[in-house]
């Protein structure tokens, strides 16, 4: 005799539900149930990596569940309070529920700050208080979307499949509103901290963008001054992130000056020129940098950011190498009085910088 096959089990629920039982949404439903058996409780357990895990995929669910049933509410504001320094960059349209908001609200729970870069930045005590509030609310909101949905998938909607999407509905449209009402808040205060740790940036971004202006309008004053500024300002920087530096401060018009060096090629040694050229290419990427930095973003951690780092490195060790070079063309008339035409800008030397650069990297093959 062969075998007899798997017995199939009978399907029950009035059709709309036997066919409803064949949908994602059901799956979704089911999979809600079977992750709250093991979540944590988010406002006062210790949460490891799994524990996260557990938290994220049943607030994924809960995501994909408000999809089906149609609750769109714009989530706008994360867009909008996402830093425009910060990495990575935002998504255009925003959903979901994303676990490390619950993550960042028990930091806010736990210490009265958060460091960046060795600073510490306080967070408003009526933010510590609302997170608190949020994650008890969210314990209590995940166990009840759960409690919601066990009895009705055990009794095959009993109630009506309409009804129970209604009440559903209901349910996750509290905790929709809940949920913006803390992270719209949240986004907010982090953008605020972020404002102040990208600061320097931020001045940085803009005076490499207001010398590009000058240079498209062949304003050389101008250049002159803000390069001067930029410099300056770079200089601090690097300072603040690289304390171990030596403590030699820059000359005045280092790039004005590296200017002349090639326009006085003739008085120059081949040392000071090739200093003055390997500090000419250093700025250059270092700028370049900058200008893609809205574009690029950045880790708030600064250092974290290791071509941002080499870059400002290289830039300050170039600028202290060229000293001897910058000093002797210093004492020949200045640039603005002796020079015409092609001044150096970045649209003019960058097709040279990729040259060097490409050369560089043959070379290293």
């Amino acid at each position: 005799m062969g075998k007899k096959g798997k017995k199939k089990s009978k399907e029950t629920g009035t059709p709309d539900v036997q066919k409803f039982k064949k949908t994602r949404e059901f799956w979704l439903l089911k999979e809600c149930v079977t992750i709250q058996e093991s979540l944590p409780f988010v406002a006062m357990d210790v949460l490891d990596d799994l524990a996260f895990m557990k938290v994220a995929r049943f607030l994924n669910m809960v995501g994909l569940l408000a999809e089906h049933l149609q609750i769109n509410t714009k989530k706008d504001y994360r867009f909008n309070y996402h830093h425009k320094y910060l990495a990575p960059t935002p998504q255009f349209f925003p959903f979901g529920y994303d676990v490390d908001v619950i993550r960042q609200a028990r930091l806010v729970q736990e210490k009265p700050g958060i460091t960046y870069n060795g600073q510490e930045y306080q967070f408003a005590e009526s933010l510590r208080t609302l997170s608190e509030k949020f994650l008890k609310e969210i314990d209590s909101y995940m166990t009840k979307i759960a409690s919601e949905i066990e009895p009705r998938l055990k009794d095959d909607f009993a109630t009506g499949l309409k009804r129970f999407k209604v009440d559903l509905k209901e349910d996750l449209e509290i905790f929709d509103q809940m949920w913006i009402k803390y992270e719209q808040e949240y986004v907010k205060a982090r953008h605020e901290i972020l404002t102040q740790v990208f600061q320097q940036v931020d001045r940085l971004v803009t005076l490499e963008m207001m010398l590009t202006q000058a240079e498209e309008r062949l304003d050389v004053e101008a250049k002159q001054a803000l390069e001067n500024e930029l410099v300056r300002e770079i200089e601090k920087f690097t300072r603040y992130l690289c304390p171990d530096l030596p403590h030699e401060d820059f000359p005045e018009d280092v790039i004005p000056l590296a200017e002349a060096c090639i326009f006085y090629e003739s008085k120059c040694t081949e040392e000071w020129l090739h200093l003055a050229k390997y500090l000419i290419k250093d700025y250059l990427e270092l700028r370049i940098y900058i200008s893609k930095i809205p574009e690029e973003r950045l880790k708030p951690q600064l250092k974290e950011n290791q071509q941002l780092m080499r870059l400002l490195r290289s830039f300050h060790e170039s600028v202290l190498a060229s000293r001897l070079a910058l000093d002797f063309v210093s004492r020949l008339p200045r640039l603005i009085h002796a020079k015409t035409s092609n001044w150096m800008t970045k649209k003019l030397l960058e097709p040279d910088l990729r040259y060097i650069q490409k050369t560089a990297h043959l070379a290293l093959e």
